[in-house]
């Protein structure tokens, strides 16, 4: 079970689609308080009763939030995906709940109560814990299975014909700088992979059977206009790949790794082009 937890498990990626997830959650949190009034607070008589559903659901939303785009920035390393685990996720989960809690018992502390208690805090996370424990196991492990059945059994690259092979050896491209005067031409056998590094890209390639790495002050967006053969794909926001080099596609649930014929690491597929990548190697 414990191994279990340190299986990958997909981390939810900080798009647009996330930002309406915490708006939604919000909205969703402020409408429930204000039409059912649950929990005793349709007892509550102040004039400004109509606003407190809304400060919960500004913290539900805003810690979802925090959560999901403000910690990962704080603590690359810790929110990095090739890091994040089952239990991490069940734990992240979890976190919301309990900061939740707090935070909507320290609104209520500071509204009706004449003073902070500390006991009602901990009954308060208690309980949040106890409910959320269940659910968000269930959720992630659910996901984790089928994110894992998605992405375990990948199809596989066939040994170029004869004609590719001769078409990538004496095909060339080119890569040109933001200042239109530096550029890099490389043949397209030679070439394995792009990866985005701050305001430069990195060209990962093959010269006389040596690894070499060049820099070019450019965006990888911008490289990627610059490429017209289809194999030579996004396939990651971090990375262009050259599918024509790979030997190997393998897959968890965090999504495929494409293994390199002549490469340093296994490059990431982000989920939302595993699609591209499939229908090339079906």
């Amino acid at each position: 079970m414990f191994r279990l937890f340190s299986q990958p498990h997909p981390m939810v990626e900080r798009s647009r689609s996330t930002l309406l997830l915490c708006a939604g959650a919000g909205l969703f949190v402020g409408l429930f308080l204000m039409i059912f009034q649950p929990f005793g607070s349709y007892n509550i008589q102040t004039p400004d009763k109509w606003l407190m559903p809304w400060v919960y659901g500004a913290i539900t939303g805003g810690v979802l939030f925090t959560h999901y785009f403000i910690y990962p920035r704080l603590f690359p390393r810790f929110f990095a995906e090739e890091n994040w685990t089952v239990g991490r996720n069940i734990g992240l989960v979890l976190g919301h709940f309990l900061a939740i809690g707090s935070l909507n018992y320290s609104y209520y502390a500071l509204r009706f109560e004449d003073s902070f208690q500390f006991s009602h805090l901990l009954t308060m996370m208690g309980f949040t814990l106890l409910i959320g424990v269940f659910p968000t196991t269930a959720f992630t492990l659910t996901e984790y299975v089928r994110k894992l059945k998605r992405y375990s059994n990948p199809p596989q690259p066939e040994p170029l014909t004869t004609q590719e092979v001769i078409a990538d050896t004496f095909h060339t491209i080119q890569f040109t700088a933001e200042n239109e005067k530096d550029t890099l031409t490389l043949s397209l056998t030679d070439l394995l992979y792009i990866e985005s590094a701050d305001n430069y890209s990195e060209v990962v390639f093959q010269e006389v059977n040596t690894l070499r790495r060049e820099l070019i002050r450019s965006s990888l967006s911008r490289l990627e206009t610059q490429v017209s053969q289809e194999f030579i794909t996004r396939c990651h926001r971090s990375f262009i790949v050259n599918l024509h080099q790979v030997e190997q596609v393998t897959g968890n649930a965090q999504g495929y790794k494409l293994h390199l014929k002549h490469g340093d690491k296994p490059i990431p597929v982000a989920r939302k082009y595993s699609a591209l990548v499939t229908e090339h190697f079906r």
